[in-house]
């Protein structure tokens, strides 16, 4: 450790942090040294799921500057595992609130996260959350993104230019997702877009035609 320069420890701890955050955490509780050299690393690469998670992290991002904020490579999911196993939906005025306090939670993050990420998958279990946040993902500026998978219900991406550099999207959760190759909305979001992959498609007929013809 005492014989290296900070460039190449610096370094060696970015290509250490590319799991869940936790790799980034453990080493920020090494030394103050070594806290202070993974500092822009901290949030590099990381997995957050619910509600708790996502006001966490976004209370944490409020704290830092944005040299610091450098999200790279982002899990985000809107439920738990265990919210998606046990949760039924609910109509009643308190859970429509928490639906309300994930969607900006989300929201957040994303905002957070957009000038410096990279890949993102983005699951969204809860109907009345998804449309509004994935169209809001779809309208934000995302410069360096490469790589995107959307689980839930989605609109389709219709702003110019938002995704320049994306090359791989996989959308999974709209089971007839007709008109998502018209009109040149999605060749104009994702210009560089190379793969592309639909899931979930069920009874989709106008949908298959729209790719025939396509």
């Amino acid at each position: 450790m005492h014989v290296l320069p900070l460039e190449l420890h610096a370094q060696i701890f970015e290509f250490a942090c590319t799991d869940n955050g936790t790799t980034a955490r453990n080493l920020s509780l090494v030394s103050r040294y070594v806290r202070n050299v993974t500092a822009p690393y901290l949030y590099q690469s990381l997995v957050i799921c619910g509600l708790d998670q996502m006001n966490e992290l976004v209370a944490r991002l409020d704290a830092v500057p944005a040299h610091l904020r450098r999200i790279r490579h982002l899990f985000l999911s809107d439920w738990t595992h265990a919210e998606v196993q046990k949760r039924s939906l609910a109509l009643n005025s308190t859970e429509m609130d928490r639906y309300d306090a994930e969607k900006n939670a989300a929201m957040r993050i994303l905002d957070y996260a957009a000038p410096t990420l990279e890949t993102l998958a983005l699951v969204v279990s809860c109907p009345y959350t998804a449309p509004p946040l994935v169209g809001h993902l779809f309208s934000v500026p995302l410069p360096r993104l490469v790589e995107l998978s959307i689980h839930g219900f989605y609109p389709f991406p219709r702003t110019s230019g938002v995704m320049p550099k994306l090359e791989r999207l996989h959308l999974s959760g709209n089971r007839n997702p007709h008109g998502l190759l018209q009109l040149g909305a999605l060749e104009a979001a994702c210009p560089n877009l190379a793969h592309l992959r639909l899931s979930d498609i069920a009874l989709a007929t106008a949908f298959a035609k729209e790719l025939h013809a396509a």
